[in-house]
């Protein structure tokens, strides 16, 4: 697979970056900084800061999403797990979703605290090429935190600066934090700093995830598949430059560990065993890992068949090995190749396009040798299992669960998953407390 990591290896935190400041500004006393003496020379380290902390947030809310979702399930100790497990997704004072929310709202933070600063930088004669790619990447990061929160979120404050609260978005306005997200990505593509493939590839999944995100607010099962030819646009241009199976990666480091954070999802599931993948998607002798992952061979690992092959599914098995087999440190896609090719499909399924259709999910199974569709099933339901498996512990599966018409089995009938689908991860109670404008 060709893999485009746009994060460095190492990862400069934000108390590394108070470090390296205090070496390089030119300050009456370099122990005693003020934020108004921060300037071009420190906005690379800036860019790593935010980084880390994009990559902390994404791992940490990644783990509470997907046990709420029937791609893992709890087996630990902590009931908080479980009551994802079963469905109950907006419980405030649920600890894991708000561990978590510290976490997403810090990168949240910071990504519009850095671009601002980027932009003033930008102004400048010292601004410098580099500096304009370090702008581009600080767009990407900002992005893609909100479009998770947008994906995740029932509801988000945004706009919270230090010691000023803001009101929250609400939910009816959730949607409009892709417009953010687009927004930076445009800038970010017009800066022409390098990063444009990658850049639109994510634009593509920003613009498809609000028309998913309309399917759920509220959930129209009836017609649940997105159109939206601007999308499949960009991820036609994505595909041409990247090829068909790239994948743009955030990248976690033991060189780097507060990368990873307290309960991120390898860490919960790889080391903790509070959660596993469950036997929906894999096979699990011991009931806590899945079986044989580094032996190559599907069938002993992956229970979720190919439904035209009707063998283990080469895609599903890819995605547990990539994220089992490294352990603490595995890699999040953030945007892939077959992303690219499932947003394309699904338009022209929405279009009454079957032939085009066809032809990208094709190019999807061709890359693990899987039999071309040509009518063996119903085409929506290829779609819905081709997402499943290619887009496994992706942070996609919940919204596909109610617009699909497709619950978790571990949801239980009481839950609000089941009462009242489209609900997502609420504003936490931490938020609550210390929010007056928080009701």
């Amino acid at each position: 697979m060709k893999n485009i990591n746009t994060m460095k290896k190492t990862f400069i935190l934000l108390t590394s970056i108070i470090m390296f400041l205090g070496c390089s500004l030119d300050a009456n006393n370099p122990n005693n900084l003020l934020e108004e003496q921060l300037g071009v020379s420190a906005f690379t380290p800036m860019v790593n800061g935010l980084e880390g902390v994009t990559v902390r947030a994404y791992g940490n809310i990644l783990a509470p999403y997907s046990v709420a979702s029937d791609e893992m399930i709890w087996i630990g100790s902590r009931d908080a797990w479980q009551q994802l497990n079963f469905g109950n997704v907006d419980n405030i004072n649920n600890e894991f979703v708000d561990a978590a929310f510290f976490f997403v709202a810090e990168a949240r933070f910071w990504a519009d605290d850095v671009i601002a600063r980027g932009e003033e930088f930008s102004t400048t004669d010292a601004f410098s090429a580099a500096n304009r790619t370090d702008l581009a990447r600080a767009y990407w990061y900002g992005a893609v935190t909100y479009i998770v929160i947008a994906d995740m979120f029932d509801d988000f404050v945004v706009g919270s600066r230090k010691t000023e609260a803001a009101p929250p978005v609400g939910p009816a306005n959730m949607g409009s934090l892709y417009d953010t997200a687009i927004g930076y990505l445009n800038k970010a593509i017009a800066l022409n700093a390098g990063l444009t493939s990658a850049l639109k590839a994510t634009k593509a999944r920003a613009e498809f995830s609000k028309g998913i995100w309309a399917k759920n607010n509220p959930v129209n099962t009836a017609t649940p598949l997105v159109s939206s030819s601007s999308a499949a646009a960009l991820a036609a241009e994505a595909l041409a430059d990247l090829g068909d199976d790239f994948s743009v990666n955030l990248v976690t480091s033991s060189s780097a560990p507060q990368t990873v954070g307290a309960l991120d999802i390898a860490g919960e599931v790889n080391d903790r065993l509070e959660m596993r993948l469950s036997n929906t998607y894999v096979i699990s002798s011991d009931d806590k890992r899945p079986d044989a992952i580094g032996d190559s061979n599907p069938a002993t690992t992956v229970t979720l068949m190919d439904p035209i092959d009707n063998i283990a599914d080469p895609a599903l098995y890819k995605n547990v090995v990539n994220f089992t087999a490294p352990g603490l440190y595995p890699e999040y896609p953030v945007v892939s190749g077959r992303e690219m090719h499932l947003i394309i499909a699904e338009n022209a399924l929405a279009n009454g396009d079957t032939a085009n259709f066809t032809a990208h999910i094709n190019k999807i199974r061709a890359l693990d040798g899987l039999t071309p569709y040509s009518g063996q099933m119903d085409a929506q339901d290829l779609l819905e299992h081709s997402r499943r498996v290619n887009l496994f512990l992706q942070g996609r599966r919940i919204s596909d669960h109610y617009r699909f018409a497709s619950p978790s089995e571990y949801w239980i009938g009481t839950s609000p998953a089941i009462n009242s689908p489209g609900s997502f991860l609420p504003i936490t109670i931490s938020e609550i407390q210390s929010n007056e404008n928080i009701n």
